[in-house]
């Protein structure tokens, strides 16, 4: 994760600013628009946030099945964040609804049971509704990972169910009015949703959830009075096409189970490993908007896991977790069928889909949903980091991977 962390960061921040300027629609998009309002330089800006919160209880950890017998309840994270944007006359700000991306680091104050982590992130946010010159409402999400966690120990952090590592990912969601109170001051307040969660790396993995407000300040560094009399070229009619995406990705995961001789979840000690792939022709309907058929394809090394035959002959109860489940490969692969949607901006497009197997026994005949994350890195290619649930709510497993899109073809 932490790799594929410092190669998103770097897709971002190895755009100049130039560069940043120029690419007005992405290819995610479906097609490159020239901008005569294109050689303004970039905004650069700082944010500094204070988001007070408070915490989902999900866990029976948060409400007093804990050392101190305590309910946890409340949170702080203070965010200081770099991002950069278009000027509001270029076609990008007038396609996208003046996006803006960049990187930030958070600290997070929960209690000491569980500690107190740093995050860093990337993050992009727009415009959802203008009001006027000076008031709007904004959206913005944070992606990354989240340091310094005091997880589970079997021997002096028992009670901790919800974060099983030291590293987690950060996944926040935030709808704030920004108020302009100069051309170089912002005051941001709204809401928020974070989630902090290992995808099954590693167990126990319930996870932990907060709900809180936003209150922050934005220092736009170089942002002048906007120019009302600028001559703009109209928004360019999208041209509606297909495209086809290809990934092929990777991940590992732990795994949990009820044995003989157990009072509850045992974990099975070391990590196994998920492999896929999909294939998704995909019909690009406007500049935010695609939709797409995906054939998904899934190998999970612990999947449908066995109790060997001779399971008691085995003495040791250690023996028996790391010895006796042995799943055939017919029952470790599932091919799939997923509708997708894109929400497609510039450098990112966020994918979601719901889907079933068509082919797979046991564990792997089922119902999955995913959330991906996809980062433009050159043309055609882009990272993709996805999330892979069952009924909504249960993690399966991460897919870290790279896509490739092969072609286009227009109508």
């Amino acid at each position: 994760m932490l790799k594929t962390l410092v190669l998103l960061i770097w897709s971002i921040s190895g755009f100049s600013a130039g560069e940043a300027d120029s690419l007005h629609v992405t290819e995610a998009a479906g097609m490159l628009v020239g901008d005569s309002a294109s050689n303004s330089s970039s905004i650069h800006r700082l944010d500094a946030e204070f988001l007070p919160a408070t915490i989902l209880h999900t866990n029976d950890y948060l409400t007093g099945s804990n050392s101190e017998k305590r309910t946890m309840n409340h949170a702080n994270t203070y965010r200081l964040k770099y991002a950069f944007q278009a000027p509001p006359h270029s076609m990008q700000a007038r396609i996208y609804g003046n996006p803006y991306q960049g990187i930030g680091m958070a600290y997070h104050e929960f209690n000491h049971q569980t500690g107190n982590p740093l995050s860093i992130y990337v993050f992009q946010g727009a415009t959802i509704k203008r009001w006027s010159q000076r008031l709007s409402l904004n959206y913005e999400w944070n992606f990354g990972l989240t340091m310094g966690w005091k997880p589970y120990d079997k021997y002096t952090n028992p009670e901790n169910h919800i974060i099983g590592s030291k590293v987690t990912a950060y996944m926040d969601a935030d709808v704030y009015l920004n108020w302009r109170l100069s051309d170089a001051f912002d005051v941001n307040l709204g809401a928020q949703v974070s989630h902090f969660s290992n995808g099954n790396t590693k167990l126990p993995n319930s996870g932990l959830n907060t709900l809180g407000a936003k209150i922050g300040m934005t220092w736009r560094m170089n942002r002048g009075k906007e120019a009302r009399d600028v001559a703009m070229e109209p928004v360019p009619a999208f041209q509606r096409h297909v495209s086809y995406d290809a990934v092929v990705f990777g991940a590992w995961r732990s795994k949990g189970l009820i044995v003989m001789g157990s009072d509850g979840t045992d974990i099975i000690p070391g990590s196994a490993g998920v492999f896929g792939f999909s294939f998704s022709p995909t019909w690009n309907i406007s500049h935010k908007l695609n939709a797409a058929i995906s054939l998904d394809g899934f190998y999970d090394r612990s999947a449908n896991l066995e109790v060997r035959k001779d399971f008691h002959k085995l003495e040791s109860y250690e023996d028996r977790l790391r010895s006796t489940f042995e799943p055939s490969a017919d029952r470790q692969v599932m091919v799939g069928l997923s509708a997708r949607a894109e929400f497609v901006m510039p450098y990112f497009t966020i994918n979601a889909g719901i889907g079933h197997s068509v082919y797979g026994k046991g564990d792997m005949n089922a119902f999955y949903q995913i959330i991906a994350l996809k980062v433009n890195i050159i043309r055609r290619t882009y990272l993709h980091i996805g999330y892979s649930l069952h009924d909504f709510k249960l993690p399966n497993h991460l897919m870290l991977g790279i896509g490739y899109r092969i072609m286009r073809s227009k109508r």
